[in-house]
């Protein structure tokens, strides 16, 4: 069993799950750790789960945000995950429209000034390889 496996088969709480599935969202992805808290890469704030983190009887499924001034929140895992969704398909699909099926002619305003914007900086900065 290869380690993110075996990992995923060890007893873990609602709120370690929220995260891991977190981990997996564009906006968290680049987060260097493997386990614990993860770092949103565009604002600094961490998140982390909460409560026994072994106990997968515990169904709470809070979480906690610290924001980069050091203030902690507790928020609920499923409304946050909701929020970070809405936000990893908005950056998806603005990145990268051609992936969903989304033809040049039907580019929004957004996706139109990404792709200009980002084909300028490559070849400013001969960031293509």
């Amino acid at each position: 069993m290869k380690g993110d496996e075996k990992s995923m088969h060890l007893p873990k709480n609602l709120s370690v799950r929220y995260v891991e599935a977190l981990r997996q969202l564009p906006q968290y992805h680049f987060s260097v750790p493997v386990n614990g808290p993860i770092t949103h890469v565009l604002t600094g704030a961490r998140v982390s789960p909460v409560g026994d983190l072994a106990d997968d009887e515990d169904h709470t499924g809070m979480i906690e945000i610290e924001f980069a001034t050091g203030h902690k929140i507790q928020a609920h895992g499923f409304a946050f995950l909701q929020l970070a969704l809405k936000e990893a398909a908005e950056i998806e699909i603005c990145t990268s429209p051609a992936d969903f099926g989304i033809r040049e002619g039907q580019l929004t305003m957004v996706q139109r000034r990404i792709a200009d914007l980002g084909a300028h900086l490559r070849r400013k900065h001969s960031l293509d390889y």
